[in-house]
Order: C-alpha cells, then structure tokens, then sequence
C-alpha cells in the first residue's frame, strides 16, 4: 500500500483541482470579483499548513532555519509559482471555461522542458522541437474552434493569453520547486513547511486585491465555494501534490495532470451545461500528447 502512496495522493489533487476551475467559473458568472477569490483562498490555504504544523509540532524548529532555509527559491517560487500563477489562473477563467484553461495550462511540461534547455544549456533533438510543434498546432486548433463553442466572445483571445501564461507560470512553479521535493522526499514535515513559507509570503502580496474588490460573496453558496476552494484546492490539493511531487517521476507527473482536463470538463457539462467544440478536443488531444512526450524527456 504505502508503494500506492504517492499515486493515490496525484489522483486526490487530479480530483480536488478538477473541481476549482468549474467553482471558479461559476462564481466569476455570478458576480463574486475572481480577485477577491483568489486571495481569500490564499489566506485559506496558509491557514491549512498553520493548522497542520501546529498540530503536528512542525514549528518546534529553529525559528531562523525556517524562515531563511531556501529563503531564496522560496520567494522565486512564491511570486512566479503562486502569485503569477494564480492571478493569471483565475483572471482567465473569466474569459473562458476552466476546460479550456487546464487545457492551455498542459503546455506546462513544454515550458519546463524549454527552461531546462535554457538554464542547463541541454541540446533539443529533432523530435523534441517535433514536440513543441505539435503542442502548437494544437493551440491553433483550439482558436480555430472556438466560434462553434458557446460562452465565448471576442473576450477569447484575452482568455487565451492568460492561459498561456498560466502554463508559463505553474511551470516555473515545477521547475524550480522540483529540486526541492526531492530533497524533501522522507521529510513530509519540510515540504509543509516549504508550502506554508509560499503562501504566506503570496498571501500578504495579494492582501491588496481583497480590499479593492467589488464584488464579495453574497449568497452562503458563494461563500461555500470561496471557503472550499481555499481549504481543499489552495491547501489540501497542494499538499497531496508536493507530497507526490517528492516521489513521482516527471513522467509519471504529467500525466497524471493532464488528467485534471477529464475531471474538469465532467464537472463543467454537468453543472454548467459546458459543450466542447471538435477544435477544442483535437487541439486537446496534441496538447496532452506533446506534455507526455516532452514529460518522457524530462525523466530520461
């Protein structure tokens, strides 16, 4: 069982981040201002850690190791991992449904494939820019269907930037977090350390955006959503995630994301009538093949 461990952890998240792109949609349609959203849940998730480390005597560490351990990837990770990330996130699932946006956010592994070729100075072979191509293609497949798709505008483009940077982002946030799992691998205490020193510094940053907010919850449905989001997709999801970061290989990993577009596009055509455009699904299907390549890569 315990071998299952870290594959029933990536399917709990695979699960639970199905869940908040459609929640997302739904209360941008409803009114509640998506900044406001995304930094309460960020308060939320800090608040899960606090709540874990306090029980499990996880701050009875020297108080300088852990506020300056890793000071420097932590705050790298913080701002581009999780603040970039979740602003873009959110901001585009306004424009667009969350099918679309954990679609696009796929092209992550292409992203940190593209930063291992930059920072370590690693030659592509023929069939990893193959790869890049096809991911492209099937970008342009997308926006090629997107007039026989419902809920979309002229406002699609904009989504399709956000989402772009989405998978830019949280690629960044596995790309430099990944070193760090590793080193954390039989040390589940340091990776919830490691996460509650992430959001609280994303946390204090996106303060701003709920005092500026216009549009607050309103309904206790509302706040069900907004509380749920934070406690299950900012804190426990992330939790499971890094716990099977630290043992999964990057292989293992991208698929297991790319099941996040199944789970979210189930939840969206249930519960808000969503239809998927043919562009869509095949522009889907390059995206999820290029991730798998480029995550073969990755491992080898």
């Amino acid at each position: 069982m315990k071998n299952y461990r870290p594959l029933i952890y990536a399917l709990i998240t695979v699960f639970l981040w199905g869940i908040h792109g459609p929640a997302g949609r739904w209360l941008s349609l409803n009114g509640v201002d998506i900044y406001f959203v995304f930094a309460t849940r960020l308060w939320i998730g800090t608040a899960v850690f606090f709540v874990y480390l306090l029980i499990t005597k996880g701050f009875a560490i020297d108080l300088k190791t852990f506020c300056f351990e890793n000071i420097k990837k932590v705050i790298i990770i913080a701002l581009i991992g999780l603040v970039a990330n979740t602003i873009v996130f959110h901001v585009s699932l306004v424009y667009l449904p969350g099918t679309y946006v954990m679609i696009i956010e796929n092209l992550a592994p292409i992203f940190v494939f593209s930063a291992t070729i930059l920072f370590y100075k690693i030659k592509p072979k023929a069939s990893e820019l193959l790869a890049l191509l096809v991911s492209f293609i099937g970008i342009f497949l997308i926006v090629l269907g997107k007039g026989s798709s419902q809920e979309l505008s002229e406002t699609f483009y904009k989504g399709l930037f956000y989402c772009i940077l989405a998978a830019i982002t949280f690629a960044g946030y596995v790309f430099f977090s990944a070193d760090l799992m590793r080193d954390y691998k039989n040390d589940p205490q340091s990776i919830i350390r490691f996460l509650f020193k992430i959001f609280i510094i994303a946390a204090i940053v996106c303060t701003p955006f709920i005092i500026v907010s216009k549009g607050y919850p309103s309904t206790p449905l509302q706040w069900f959503w907004v509380i749920e989001m934070g406690i299950f997709q900012s804190g426990l999801a992330y939790i499971f995630w890094n716990f099977a970061l630290a043992h999964l290989s990057a292989n293992k990993m991208s698929i297991l994301f790319m099941l996040t577009i199944l789970t979210t596009s189930i939840n969206e055509v249930i519960f808000l009538g969503f239809k998927p455009s043919l562009g869509l699904i095949l522009g889907g299907l390059l995206i999820c093949f290029s991730g798998y390549w480029v995550g073969r890569k990755l491992e080898g």
